[in-house]
């Protein structure tokens, strides 16, 4: 774990799901520690999943309701076979897999997941090395992905803060099919939508280079590089 002694609050009610299938393989085909391709069993959830095909793979990302949380997965398929496929968050805390995107180099995830106590651990020398203090909120975990293997080779969390110093909540942006976008230049663009204040002074404060970013609610943009560093962040009051 990434971070230790937070106060994991309960989250929503989970969502329905619908009848789930089964990605057929032997459990755990491979050594993640040695960057080898990884079969889990997956139970899969058709209705949750976002798909991105490239040079012949598709990517597959999601999450499944087991038993009382939610947990993110990822499957690479190559004409329908399963390459390998993984299960990153098997925490009490609820983690989805909500968008994707590859290039020949690179598959780029975005998860989101509620509680600092979750089972997906960010890199060194990222933005965000940890979801924070005061565990609840949904925020986003971005993560480089060896499209070969599944490993996760660089990642960073991405959230709001309070004014009091805890992690308030940030998604991807609402009514977006997909956040995230390469730009030409080889950077990261991640679109996403901010908490909005309650009128009890839970503002916002800047989670990037941009003083506007204390604008309470509405949108944000990053640019981050391969190695996850934000390059730079703007807000918008949409």
């Amino acid at each position: 774990m990434i971070c230790f002694g937070l106060n994991l609050l309960n989250s929503c009610k989970k969502d329905e799901l619908p009848e789930s299938s089964i990605v057929q393989g032997t459990a755990a085909i491979g050594n993640s520690a040695t960057n080898e391709p990884v079969i889990e069993l997956i139970s899969r959830n058709s209705g949750s999943e976002k798909i991105f095909s490239l040079d012949g793979k598709t990517f597959i990302t999601g999450y499944t309701q087991r038993p009382n949380n939610q947990d993110a997965y990822v499957i690479c398929e190559q004409n329908s076979t399963v390459i390998w496929s993984k299960y990153y968050d098997a925490s009490p805390d609820d983690s989805k897999g909500v968008a994707l995107i590859a290039d020949a180099n690179d598959l780029i995830v975005a998860f989101t997941c509620t509680g600092g106590n979750t089972g997906l651990e960010a890199t060194s020398s990222v933005f965000q090395t940890s979801y924070g203090s005061g565990g609840g909120p949904k925020i986003v975990f971005l993560a480089k992905i060896n499209p070969n293997t599944g490993a996760i080779i660089r990642a960073t969390f991405i959230g709001c803060k309070l004014t009091n110093g805890n992690t308030n909540t940030l998604r991807p942006e609402d009514n977006n099919p997909n956040p995230i976008s390469l730009l030409g230049n080889g950077n990261i663009q991640f679109k996403a939508t901010k908490a909005y204040d309650r009128g009890d002074g839970r503002l916002t404060p800047n989670i990037g280079p941009d003083a506007d970013c204390e604008i309470s609610g509405g949108g944000w943009i990053g640019v981050f590089n391969r190695d996850m560093e934000l390059l730079e962040g703007n807000c918008t009051s949409n």
